[in-house]
């Protein structure tokens, strides 16, 4: 039986010993008469079948980041980033891709695989962060980056941060009456030769102090710490110093969003403390919750635990009017038992540590046959010892022929533990209770974990510093910001929607979803989304992930 269409491939059957057997045939006119002109053999019905239902194996299999990136790219277009950072940069016509593109891409690889400027495009490469940018990788290297970082100028920065906080105001509740604000630092690699404002030597927060560091001062929403402002500050300036020009800034900032600043609080660390500050921003209706130092308010320590008559959870509270920075407050001071006991038993594991320490040193020095130091160029070295670490207060040293002798100091000792488990704190929110304010204080504890995720090696790292201008400092500390911000909304929307999990939990349910792609002979080419646990099925559902995977 012959199965043909002229000038096109037909199917034909031929019985050969018995079998039917196929063949595909083209066939054309010659001499006004069809005629077979080629022949394909194809074999039997059973070859056929068994031929086109073998799916063979694919000559290469990769993959892709896919969820993470994907999550991050679907929050930035959410609040609209890129447009955003356009509007506020006037862009070139001739560019081909904007500022605001680069900036987005840098805060997406900061919060994930925080790479040089050198290496985004070569981590882009690795994820699917080219295709839904629509551009290639290679696009992305150092110096479009620092041509495109160039064009940034400081007050473009605060008016990024204020159009992107209108925008997310938009479209979460998360502005309340209350803000934290602390200070940090990070370490720069940048030499003693090189001008900058910015990197200065001081004390760091963490690391070595021979490095030239930079401070970061940031206020954020007691909702998940999610960063309302930053301010990048030289790395050898007080956070008292600081502090107004801060203020100044935050102020204006709320007042543009919320139109007055009356009723603002804001949770303070210690270290922010002045009477002057104080008093400017009540001036401005900010009132204030923050901790007093101790050595400060010696007369609050002396206050006996009988008088602390009110509970709140684990601390028992005595709460007092008194006056603090030029003026009557609220003033709470708190002691908590296991803070005190572990305090107590952190300063003697320190002080035997030292004394083991300074004993087998002497007792070195005992044993040379040859040259000994001076009994008081001995002393002088263990006493420079105890100061470096903070214990020259507490323990008393002698040298007595070939003996050392090591005494605790107890009066200094007894002064000390009186501090213990205590901390004091203030307040001129009087209609606040006691549980309400040290609710409200206890809050900064997520602005801190927004600096240690900052600090942290594996995404959302601040460090390292490569750049060497002022100017691209403060952009890079943008970028780390905006990061900071896209993924804290992502958390937001996990918890509004009862997931529980934590930054880093969230963040490798993401990683785990990965793009595969399958390469078969004949260059045909298949894209699928790894297999999604349930967890991960409910976040690619939140985050609307279908829409960035390819129909096939």
């Amino acid at each position: 039986m012959l199965l043909y269409s002229l000038n096109m491939a037909s199917l034909l059957k031929k019985i050969i010993r018995g079998r039917p057997y196929y063949y595909v045939v083209v066939s054309k006119r010659v001499n006004g008469k069809p005629k077979i002109v080629h022949q394909t053999y194809l074999g039997t019905a059973e070859a056929i079948i068994q031929r086109l239902s073998t799916i063979p194996d694919p000559l290469e299999v990769e993959h892709a980041s896919f969820g993470e990136v994907a999550a991050l790219w679907a929050q930035a277009e959410e609040l609209d980033l890129i447009r955003l950072i356009d509007e506020v940069i006037p862009q070139h016509p001739n560019r081909e891709i904007s500022i605001g593109t680069f900036l987005t891409v840098g805060a997406i690889n900061r919060a994930l695989e925080p790479r040089s400027k050198d290496g985004v495009g070569r981590w882009m490469k690795k994820t699917v962060l080219g295709d839904l940018v629509n551009q290639s990788p290679e696009s992305f290297d150092s110096q479009s980056f620092w041509d495109a970082m160039d064009l940034v100028e400081d007050q473009h920065i605060e008016a990024i941060e204020e159009k992107l906080w209108k925008q997310v105001l938009g479209r979460y509740s998360v502005l309340t009456d209350v803000l934290l604000w602390d200070t940090t630092n990070f370490a720069t690699h940048m030499d003693a030769l090189t001008d900058s404002e910015l990197a200065q030597r001081g004390k760091p927060k963490k690391g070595s102090p021979d490095q030239r560091l930079i401070g970061l001062g940031m206020a954020a929403i007691p909702v998940l710490g999610l960063p309302f402002l930053h301010k990048v500050y030289a790395g050898n300036q007080h956070d008292a110093k600081l502090f107004p020009e801060a203020l100044m800034l935050l102020v204006r900032r709320y007042r543009h969003l919320v139109k007055t600043s009356e009723g603002l609080t804001l949770i303070i660390d210690k270290g922010n403390n002045s009477e002057e500050n104080i008093q400017f921003g009540n001036r401005q209706g900010v009132s204030f919750i923050g901790s007093l130092k101790p050595s400060h308010f010696p007369e609050f320590l002396r206050i006996p635990l009988e008088a602390y008559k009110e509970s709140v959870g684990p601390y028992v509270v005595h709460r007092r009017r008194a006056k603090v920075f030029g003026k009557e407050r609220t003033v709470l001071l708190t002691f908590h038992p296991k803070l005190y006991e572990r305090q107590k038993k952190t300063l003697e594991a320190r002080l035997d540590k030292a004394k083991g320490e300074l004993e087998a040193r002497f007792e070195e020095e005992q044993l040379k046959s040859s040259y000994r130091h001076k009994p008081e160029v001995l002393l002088r070295q263990y006493e420079a010892y105890l100061k470096k670490k903070g214990l020259h207060c507490f323990l008393r040293i002698k040298i007595r022929g070939k003996k050392l002798v090591i005494s605790k100091a107890l009066h200094a000792l007894r002064k000390r533990e009186k501090a213990f488990g205590k901390t004091i704190l203030f307040s001129d929110r009087d209609d606040l209770s006691s549980r309400q304010i040290l609710d409200a204080y206890h809050g900064k504890n997520v602005l801190e974990e927004n600096f240690k995720f900052l600090k942290d090696r594996h995404y959302l790292h601040f460090e390292p510093v490569y750049h060497w201008t002022d100017q691209k400092i403060k952009v890079h500390a943008l970028m780390c910001v905006l990061g900071l911000l896209l993924v804290k909304l992502l958390l937001y929307r996990v918890s509004r929607a009862n997931l529980s999990m934590s930054l880093p939990v969230l963040m490798e349910e993401l990683k785990d979803m990965k793009k595969i792609i399958l390469v078969y002979p004949k260059g045909e080419v298949k894209r699928k989304l790894s297999r999604l646990s349930a967890v991960q099925k409910q976040l690619f559902d939140l985050f609307n992930l279908s829409k960035y995977l390819d129909p096939s």
